[in-house]
């Protein structure tokens, strides 16, 4: 069946965005990156269980539409999906401007899960983390809570999360478990993600070097702030090479063809 332009496009882009992730080693058989409906923002799409593992979704077939507002799947005959996807469902209700979400089980970011040091920015393309540092959130604390798995799966961990996100502070660590994160494009939350990742990996060398957490220089607030509002402007440069790195390889397949080249940006000097 044939899809709108607009929702194909959408599909295009989802699809290569899962192959990014994995790429990128931000995702492997588990975590997943989901995206708001383009016709219908009252619904998001995420990949189905099979074939789930981002690297193999090839095809408008391997996805499943579900309502915001509850998570519950639009095609009551849906197959099996994401326990999870109460993460996504919930940041997409809080936040009426974010188009992408992004879970990661980083193994470059886990450790900041457990060890008590903040994660702040050391580099100027994690200006977005803000100079506070990425807020945790750990599911022990929230009433309702079932099991001890980790796992976010029901609206009220789903919302427990959300509430520590805020426009100014866009990732959240989950302690014992990964990270989320989200964006008012894929290419924004894919960027995010993946400079969290690089900023992890630059905050752990950074502070054996320095011998303690606390010796090592962060970007401060208004430095924080200079470079959030620069790598805005060149969030298209770093999506088209990832885009092509993924192109390249024959690992990854997409069945729906390419995305759009989207709109060049850029910084006017």
């Amino acid at each position: 069946m044939s899809l709108p332009p607009q929702l194909q496009q959408t599909i295009r882009l989802l699809i290569r965005a899962n192959h990014i992730l994995h790429h990128h080693a931000l995702v492997d058989a588990f975590g997943h990156i989901s995206i708001r409906h383009t016709l219908n923002p009252s619904q998001y799409i995420i990949a189905a269980y099979d074939p789930g593992a981002p690297a193999l979704v090839r095809s408008s077939q391997d996805f499943i539409a579900y309502h915001v507002a509850d998570s519950s799947p639009v095609d009551s005959n849906a197959p099996q999906g994401y326990s999870e996807r109460f993460i996504h469902g919930e940041i997409f209700k809080r936040f009426p401007e974010a188009k992408c979400v992004v879970h990661s089980h980083s193994e470059v970011v886990i450790p900041f899960t457990l060890g008590g040091v903040d994660v702040k920015p050391v580099f100027h393309m994690a200006g977005f983390l803000g100079a506070e540092g990425v807020a945790m959130s750990d599911n022990t604390d929230v009433e309702g809570r079932k099991g001890l798995d980790m796992l976010v799966k029901s609206a009220c961990l789903g919302a427990a999360l959300a509430s520590k996100l805020s426009e100014d502070r866009p990732v959240v660590l989950q302690h014992k478990h990964g990270f989320t994160t989200y964006g008012r494009s894929v290419e924004e939350a894919v960027y995010r993600a993946i400079y969290t990742q690089s900023n992890c990996k630059l905050l752990s060398q950074a502070i054996a070097f320095a011998g303690d957490a606390s010796k090592v220089s962060y970007l401060t607030a208004e430095e924080a702030n200079a470079c959030r509002i620069m790598n805005e402007k060149c969030q298209d440069k770093s999506f088209r090479l990832w885009l092509r790195e993924v192109q390249a390889s024959p690992l990854y397949e997409n069945q729906e063809g390419e995305p759009e080249k989207g709109k060049v940006a850029g910084m006017r000097m």
